[in-house]
């Protein structure tokens, strides 16, 4: 397979991404349960250990299904045929939306306070 090292990377970033967020979980249901995060062995808490567990198993789980392996290469296999714009391209562009930002924000600004002027003028006028 052509592009093994990056679906391994890919796979590593997914378990990675699944180990922090059942950490978050892990430390939250031992604090709801009463108990504290202790260290296992003196070496890890037990909700990294568990983190460590569900990202291991989530790797390999994903190394071992074969439907995720080819969505994989495919994906790999199609980001390499995109034509990736150059560095004057991506340059210009960026001023373009910076600059229509600006546009679209000034023009906010003028609306909001024109009609904050009409609004205290009719509404909220003391006479």
């Amino acid at each position: 397979m052509y592009n093994a090292r990056y679906i391994s990377v890919t796979f590593l970033g997914l378990a990675a991404c699944v180990a922090v967020t059942i950490r978050a979980a892990a430390i939250d249901v031992l604090l709801m349960m009463g108990q504290a995060d202790t260290l296992v062995g003196g070496v890890m808490s037990l909700s990294a250990l568990i983190a460590l567990g569900f990202g291991f198993v989530t790797f390999f789980g994903l190394l071992k299904t074969g439907s995720a392996v080819r969505f994989t290469d495919q994906v790999i296999s199609e980001l390499t045929k995109v034509t990736w714009p150059d560095r004057e391209e991506t340059t210009n562009s960026s001023i373009v939306v910076i600059i229509a930002s600006l546009i679209f924000a000034g023009s906010l600004a003028l609306f909001d306070y024109v009609w904050a002027q009409v609004t205290e003028t009719f509404l909220f006028n003391a006479s």
